[in-house]
């Protein structure tokens, strides 16, 4: 098997640094002087390594500074209905959910209202944290009608698709959903779980999914702005 070319040796070498977080998010990487000097090659190889780099989206260059490792991003599409953990596993993606808190409680005044359901009814709370590739991405809070779903496995839930564990258990279809997004700086306890400063923004999202005309569940998510993208498509028909 022939040897690679020395620019992609370098790409490798670099790509690995990255991939360890030895070079973090937004860094700035060794200058070409220095990259040449500490891996004994050229300036031509260190450019072509880097834009190969660059054409895959790892980093990005500031004119007069230098280059850069570029935040992962990840992207979801709205055309139709989705989950967090299903669109991450589609795209072979690690991905974990942890079960931050579990109760059952009866609906407060305010919720009632938001859900328009019977006040004092009774409902399962579930509070997640879902990561991908060790970043923390999004803290979900899921209220579900006992009514509905008597019992939640906490465990199972925390190793699969919350739709798939109720549709697998309870014979759940969603039939449609609505979604809310909201631009927020997270609080405190939310900048701990998700790892990140008061002045990255945050999206809230809302969702209300429906089993024919009846509610069965809403979930209020606190996504990371700087990691997670939603995208959609609009088609000009007329």
């Amino acid at each position: 098997m022939p040897n690679l070319p020395l620019y992609q040796e370098l790409h490798d070498h670099i790509l690995q640094y990255i991939n360890s977080h030895e070079y973090p998010e937004n860094g700035l990487l060794p200058s070409e002087r220095d990259m040449c000097q500490m891996y004994k090659v050229s300036r031509s190889t260190v450019r072509q390594a880097l834009a190969l780099l660059e054409e895959e989206q790892m980093v990005y260059t500031i004119h007069g500074i230098g280059t850069f490792v570029k935040p992962k991003v990840f992207e979801q599409n709205l055309s139709q209905f989705y989950t967090f953990t299903d669109d991450l596993k589609n795209k072979n993606i690690s991905f974990h959910s942890h079960v931050l808190s579990y109760e059952t409680i009866t609906l407060s005044r305010s919720l009632a209202l938001k859900l328009r359901a019977e006040r004092r009814e009774a409902y399962h709370k579930l509070v997640r944290l879902c990561s991908a590739r060790d970043y923390p991405l999004v803290i979900e809070t899921t209220y579900l009608p006992k009514n509905r779903f008597v019992h939640i496995d906490v465990d199972a839930v925390e190793s699969r698709s919350l739709y798939d564990y109720l549709s697998a258990k309870y014979g759940l279809k969603v039939d449609r959903a609505t979604e809310t997004f909201i631009p927020i700086l997270p609080d405190s306890e939310q900048c701990e779980l998700l790892k990140i400063s008061p002045r990255i923004p945050c999206i809230l999202l809302e969702r209300f999914s429906y089993e024919g005309d009846g509610l069965v569940e809403y979930t209020s998510s606190v996504v990371r702005g700087d990691k997670y993208v939603f995208k959609i498509e609009l088609n000009n028909r007329k």
